[in-house]
């Protein structure tokens, strides 16, 4: 499955909010949030004026690894 990271390069923690699941992530500085999907799929990223960014992934399977667990979306 194709796949792609988040990591947090920022100072601070920060957290990651999974939507449609409502589903939060707290991400330490340097650690990375891994996401793999099948395809079809569509991916998009966004940058904001608050400097914050968005990540959008539509697919009809998701898992996503945080900590070293696996959490798939289906």
């Amino acid at each position: 499955m194709p796949k792609f990271f988040v990591q947090n390069l920022s100072s601070k923690t920060t957290t990651i909010g999974i939507e449609p699941w409502a589903d939060v992530a707290t991400l330490e500085p340097n650690e990375r949030a891994e996401f793999e999907y099948t395809e079809p799929a569509e991916v998009g990223f966004a940058l904001l004026d608050d400097g914050s960014a968005t990540v959008d992934l539509v697919s009809d399977q998701i898992a996503v690894t945080v900590k070293g667990v696996r959490r798939e979306i289906v």
